[in-house]
């Protein structure tokens, strides 16, 4: 019986199983560690509900990034049931400048409040067609002079520093549409 080992002896040569499974654990974990989503310094949000629609709608104004400087501004509508009625996104530098560079948590914050307050009116205070300027509005005059005369309700919310898009709501299309851009009322976000 040479060639048979005692039970003893099988145990204590691993053959290297032991190296492997030590491994492939390590590995696995590494790969658990790598795949881990890092924690974000500018993922913030602020919800409100608004009269927006008949029925009650909710505003997400949003920030998501690794920072500040390379994060994305989202915005959006739901209806009071989730569904999406409106969004509206950009890199939130581009859009609102260096407003965040000196002290991001406070300034932040501020903003997404401010943000997330729209100003709610009709499309008849929207400006005539003669008053607008030329890519104020991406719809036709006859459009634009129909959404106006009816009357719809209508949403304002920031999409730059000193800027605005306005949408209204169609409740027979049950959607929302962007009507024209205009200059905010205040000069900051």
């Amino acid at each position: 019986m040479s060639g048979h080992r005692s039970c003893l002896a099988r145990a204590d040569d691993d053959r290297g199983v032991r190296t492997l499974r030590f491994l492939l654990i390590a590995l696995a974990l590494a790969g658990a560690t790598a795949c881990t989503p890092r924690a974000s310094t500018c993922d913030v949000n602020v919800e409100r509900e608004v009269a927006f629609t008949e029925a009650a709608s909710r505003v997400r104004a949003e920030t998501i990034g690794p920072n500040c400087h390379q994060a994305v501004a989202l915005y959006t509508i739901r209806s009071g049931e989730g569904d999406v009625l409106w969004s509206w996104t950009a890199p939130l530098q581009r859009a609102f400048g260096d407003v965040f560079a000196a002290e991001p948590d406070e300034h932040l914050q501020t903003f997404l409040d401010r943000w997330a307050t729209p100003d709610i009116a009709t499309t008849q205070s929207a400006p005539e067609w003669a008053n607008l300027f030329p890519g104020q509005t991406t719809l036709d005059q006859l459009t634009y002079d129909d959404i106006r005369a009816r009357d719809l309700p209508m949403l304002c919310h920031y999409s730059g520093t000193s800027r605005q898009t306005c949408v209204f709501w169609e409740p027979i299309a049950g959607g929302a549409g962007q009507l024209y851009d205009r200059e905010a009322v205040e000069t900051e976000p």
